[in-house]
């Protein structure tokens, strides 16, 4: 496949997973799945016509982007167990306070 076409495939999957990004409630198993569409792209063989340069370039910019998306995950995760350990903690308050009274 051409870089051109990858690129383009490429593309659409990060716009994929940007928009999923953008809900609430997402489908982890749709992100898995782009992900792994992603990854097979991104790990196909550069075609013996494409710029060794210009495919650096499409491999860094993947990069930077992917970077981008796993501080986000990250973020998104750290916000979650904050939560949970808030939930938690108020199940131990009243569970202490049922007992105490």
């Amino acid at each position: 496949m051409l870089l051109q076409q990858k690129a383009q495939q490429c593309q659409l999957l990060r716009d994929k997973f940007d928009t999923l990004f953008q809900t609430e409630l997402y489908s982890v198993e749709q992100a898995a799945s782009y992900a792994q569409q992603l990854n097979d792209l991104l790990n196909s063989p550069k075609a013996p016509e494409d710029s060794a340069v210009e495919y650096a370039e499409f491999l860094q910019q993947n990069l930077d982007w992917l970077q981008k998306i796993m501080a986000q995950l990250t973020e998104q995760k750290e916000v979650v167990a904050e939560s949970m350990l808030t939930i938690q903690k108020g199940r131990r308050a009243r569970h202490s306070y049922g007992q105490h009274n």
